[in-house]
């Protein structure tokens, strides 16, 4: 995910030109979703509140913001959620490639 070679930005721009005018947004919604993990080396990966299973757990977590009416929604943003301990963890920050800006 964080090593894709292509930039998603235009692409959930084009989703926000298309959707936005078909939805027409009485709501916005933020939301999150987990995805529980074995290991420590998926990018995210913390010991945290899993949605998933109910429970804190080692997952990763996502989050996401959605045009939203009483009949449809469409996610136009998301990214991952990055826990505070891999702020100062440079090791795994180096093996999978997330960037000292990114915090």
């Amino acid at each position: 995910m964080n090593q894709s070679t292509w930039d998603p930005v235009p692409v959930q721009r084009r989703i926000c030109e298309r959707m936005l005018p078909l939805i027409d947004p009485t709501a916005w919604v933020i939301d999150d979703a987990s995805v529980p993990k074995d290991g420590r080396m998926s990018v995210a990966v913390a010991p945290q509140y899993c949605g998933a299973l109910g429970k804190r757990a080692n997952c990763q977590v996502a989050v996401s913001v959605h045009a939203a009416t009483d009949t449809a929604s469409c996610p136009l943003q998301w990214r991952l959620f990055l826990p505070q301990e891999w702020d100062s963890d440079t090791d795994r920050r180096t093996i999978t490639r997330v960037p000292r800006e990114v915090l």
